[in-house]
């Protein structure tokens, strides 16, 4: 999960710096906001955060729970397991 991993390893800036020296170059990364050190907030980009809601509305559904536990359980038998985007490509191919 890219967007996870970017989270993770992402700059952190005071909220005073922040509202200081607000521009574009901010809002084009993923950026910690802090407070006293103590994270408050999170910029994240719009296609960032489109990506994300649109892998909990995946998550959200049923079938693809029961496919991705079906897997799982496979996988935890010794199948070779496949990509996660191989996975959902099925799964919309059927939904046309």
């Amino acid at each position: 999960m890219s967007i996870a991993t970017d989270l993770l390893k992402a700059n952190h800036i005071g909220i005073r710096d922040f509202k200081e020296h607000l521009s574009t170059k901010f809002l084009s990364e993923i950026l910690v906001i802090t407070e006293r050190g103590t994270p408050v907030s999170v910029n994240i980009p719009y296609a960032d955060i489109l990506e994300l809601l649109d892998i909990l509305d995946e998550l959200s559904d049923l079938e693809t729970i029961e496919t991705i536990q079906e897997a799982r359980g496979e996988i935890h038998k010794g199948a070779k397991g496949r990509s996660a985007s191989l996975l959902f490509d099925k799964i919309r191919s059927k939904q046309k």
